[in-house]
């Protein structure tokens, strides 16, 4: 801009813009102040040289050269990797929390009891626990009157119940098997568009910045705020492009491929995540992108927290409670089925003796109830019904040389431990999550005080600025029409 009087008013002008757009960021700033994906903005105000006068250097005035987005890049990674950390321990804490409604009955971790011992549920939850304990207790009371009909009633109405129980448990977590396979099935669906979505934001940063680059400032705002809802579902890392006008890829690790790393998203192109479920215990549910399927790697996230819960304590529980049964199944079988015809009948049915398929014989009723396996059948013979009732306190070396209810109280006692350790490393998370937000808010998020501040401090340098303008025009007008 030449040096004379005309210049003035030219840079006066440009001042008068960038002040301008002071006050209009400050204001756009506050208007995103709720906005949870939103950084805070700030206008870059400078000159872009000066001129040699006459009476010497002399500045071309301030102008706006662009926008910058408050970021840290390496706060935002650290985000990113807590983000699925967390979500992995709250998926993990939330299908627990499920599996425990599952049991039928409330465990209580009280004064840090280290077992079901100390965690058991009062006598009305009505929980297989205390089921079992009745259904020897009825044994017991049996053999004290082998030969009443209303003490076999009651057996048989205790067996039943103990049955049921245990099926209806069993269905309960194998329904939340299900269930869980689904959530992560439709977690990955969603996943899937949002990869597909950071895809298409990438093309539009790049169309936007090809002439100036970062001034994409809401476009990058979206796609940070979609790569953190991505990461609460699977981890990710992501890697600024370079030369590439702000685009990114998304990678994570593989299983057995020849890359160490496989791209879900490279500038515009996409893959998706295939979600394949597991069809036996035997087998592991995997992960897998593209044509070729290659198996990737998935440690944290809502679906790597719910598989894990899933396919870890409570697929143990499952385990447990299926060992149960079927060792249930056969002692007592083998007791009541000891003898010659026709004593050589069961008490529970063998067909299927997991916890799903337990059941009592066809036609066992209380006629037909026996209390002895001698040939004569003596009446007030009560050795059959003593000996079942003797297995509550039986040590049995398939279920690890404990009786059957010190091995279910175990069962549920690795489950409520494993509840314990979940929400206490998510109490730990929490703490290191919050303040890492804490953080990425003091950098990017938008304090009302400072853009007030801002708002002020331009909106009177625009003020300033205009009383220039008016001295020049006043100026101007002595030249024009005065001196002439």
């Amino acid at each position: 801009m030449s040096a004379n009087i005309i210049g003035d008013l030219a840079n006066a002008a440009k001042a008068l813009t960038a002040h301008r757009y002071g006050v209009i960021t400050a204001g756009n700033n506050m208007a995103n102040v709720n906005n949870e994906n939103y950084s805070r903005q700030r206008v870059v105000i400078g000159e872009d040289g000066v001129i040699q006068t006459l009476v010497g250097s002399q500045g071309t005035g301030v102008e706006v050269q662009g926008f910058e987005q408050m970021r840290d890049t390496v706060l935002d990674r650290e985000i990113l990797r807590e983000t699925s950390l967390n979500a992995s321990l709250e998926a993990q804490q939330s299908a627990l929390a499920k599996a425990e409604s599952s049991l039928g009955q409330e465990i209580s971790r009280a004064d840090d009891s280290a077992f079901i011992d100390g965690s058991t549920t009062d006598s009305a939850s009505g929980g297989i626990a205390d089921t079992l304990n009745s259904f020897f207790t009825a044994f017991h009371s049996l053999s004290a009157n082998p030969g009443s009909d209303a003490e076999k009633e009651a057996l048989l109405q205790n067996a039943d119940l103990l049955t049921e129980k245990l099926n209806v448990t069993s269905e309960r977590f194998s329904d939340l098997h299900e269930d869980i396979g689904l959530e992560v099935s439709t977690d990955i669906d969603s996943a899937n568009q949002m990869i597909e979505e950071i895809a298409r934001l990438n093309t539009e940063i790049s169309r936007a910045e090809s002439q100036s680059a970062g001034q994409a400032l809401s476009l990058r705002d979206q796609r940070q705020g979609i790569l953190e809802d991505l990461s609460e579902i699977m981890q990710i890392k992501t890697e600024e492009i370079p030369d590439s006008s702000g685009q990114i890829r998304v990678y994570v690790p593989t299983v057995g491929a020849d890359s160490p790393t496989i791209n879900l998203v490279e500038r515009g192109r996409y893959q998706e995540v295939k979600f394949i479920d597991a069809e036996t215990e035997a087998d592991s549910p995997k992960f897998v992108v593209g044509d070729d399927e290659t198996q990737i790697e998935i440690s944290n996230g809502s679906v790597a927290g719910a598989l894990e819960a899933r396919d870890g304590v409570i697929a143990e529980y499952r385990r447990g409670l299926d060992a149960l049964a079927e060792e249930l199944v056969t002692q007592v079988n083998a007791l009541y089925s000891d003898g010659n015809p026709p004593n050589d009948t069961n008490f529970f049915d063998d067909t299927d003796t997991s916890a799903a398929g337990i059941k009592l014989v066809d036609g066992l009723t209380a006629a037909t109830l026996r209390t002895t396996n001698s040939d004569e059948q003596a009446q007030g013979d009560n050795s059959l019904t003593l000996a079942i009732a003797e297995l509550d306190e039986t040590k049995l070396d398939a279920l690890g040389g404990r009786d059957l209810g010190t091995f279910y109280r175990a069962v549920v006692t690795d489950l409520g431990e494993g509840v314990a350790k979940v929400e206490a490393r998510l109490e730990d998370e929490a703490v290191v999550f919050d303040l890492l937000k804490q953080q990425q808010d003091s950098v990017s998020g938008v304090s009302l005080d400072e853009e007030m501040t801002d708002m002020m401090k331009f909106q009177r340098a625009f003020q300033a600025t205009g009383k220039l303008i008016s001295a020049i025009d006043e100026m101007l007008d002595v030249i024009v029409n005065r001196l002439v």
